[in-house]
């Protein structure tokens, strides 16, 4: 095909020319549905960036489902701080720059500073993206899956109170143009690997029970004096049917994992793939928890104040972390519950 011809615009504001030439690569063969036998499911957090989980399908108990993977946790890190900070810095100069007349020499110096803010602001969540979407492509190759389920963008919404900067800014994220840029990338990055990527359906993904199916509330914390307030946007859930407790994200990344599978359990029985609802129990099976080796999240089934030592609460040991280095030296850490 024909080279096309594109502008690009620097950080510094410079533009320059690039000429991209169009070469075929042998695109990998896509798993045939028979063959697919693990899905990993992720859900878009509201206390982290991406949240992940991988299944597997259960020879032996075709019923149901086996955890294989620890809970993945995919955390922005101080990247939030500077984006908020950036936020801020545009808004200030922006405050400014009204303040002059409008034939004030000074109003374009402004303008030049607000764009540069805003190249660095968009650079950030561009590079951000491809983190996010290269985490999930290695977890998905480390643990061999042929499927990636994940939370359709279309239904996405902050629910609860954004308080202070940090609310404000997490609230602003979880709607806007940092999601549906790791999805459109993630999207394309699965096609170039020959990875099955499908949408499904988060309602009640947060408020489901992953262990037995049963709705559940979300509360503030696992602290026991959160219990009697339950919330609708907690980021804890306890079940009072089978009392499984669980970060509200890893419950949502674990039911849309079950949905994966129950897609796949259909269309290799019928050859008709259909979307399931985390709330119809006959199709979409719970898992056994603790059976196959997978441990619960913190805390543990325990009393809490085993685990308090001078006022301090130490949850299931020591929670390793990977930091990956960016360009813009903004880490974006990885979280594997211990």
């Amino acid at each position: 095909m024909a080279p096309t011809l594109r502008e690009l615009i620097k950080p510094d504001g410079s533009r320059v020319a690039v000429l991209d030439v169009i070469v075929q690569v042998k695109k990998p063969t896509v798993a045939d549905w028979t063959q697919v036998e693990r899905v990993l499911g992720f859900d878009w957090g509201v206390n982290t960036l991406l949240t992940a989980a991988i299944f597997q399908q259960n020879p032996a108990d075709p019923e149901h489902p086996i955890q294989i993977s620890r809970p993945l946790f995919v955390n922005t890190g101080g990247l939030d701080g500077h984006q908020a900070r950036t936020r801020r810095q545009i808004d200030h100069l922006k405050a400014v720059r009204d303040q002059l007349a409008s034939d004030d020499p000074k109003r374009a110096i402004y303008e030049e500073e607000i764009r540069r803010c805003w190249r660095l602001y968009e650079a950030r969540n561009r590079e951000l993206a491809h983190l996010a979407a290269n985490l999930l492509v290695l977890f998905a190759s480390v643990w061999g899956c042929s499927l990636i389920c994940g939370e359709r963008l279309s239904t996405l919404k902050s629910t609860g109170p954004g308080r202070g900067v940090r609310g404000k800014w997490r609230n602003w994220r979880n709607n806007t143009t940092v999601r549906s840029e790791i999805w459109r990338i993630l999207r394309y990055k699965c096609h170039l690997l020959g990875i099955r990527f499908r949408s499904e359906t988060p309602s009640g993904t947060s408020h489901t029970c992953p262990h037995c199916g049963e709705q559940a509330r979300t509360y503030r914390s696992p602290r026991p004096h959160h219990r009697s307030d339950p919330v609708k946007w907690g980021r804890w859930l306890w079940c009072a049917h089978c009392g499984f407790n669980g970060d509200r994200d890893y419950c949502a990344a674990l039911n849309i994992a079950r949905l994966g599978i129950a897609f796949l359990t259909s269309i290799q029985l019928t050859g008709t793939g259909k979307a399931f609802c985390v709330t119809e129990i006959v199709s979409v099976k719970p898992y056994p928890y603790i059976a196959y080796g997978a441990v619960p999240l913190f805390p543990p089934h325990t009393d809490l104040h085993r685990l308090t030592d001078s006022g301090k609460l130490y949850i299931n040991g020591w929670k390793k972390s990977v930091t990956l280095r960016s360009s813009y030296a903004t880490p974006l850490l990885l979280r594997l519950c211990s």
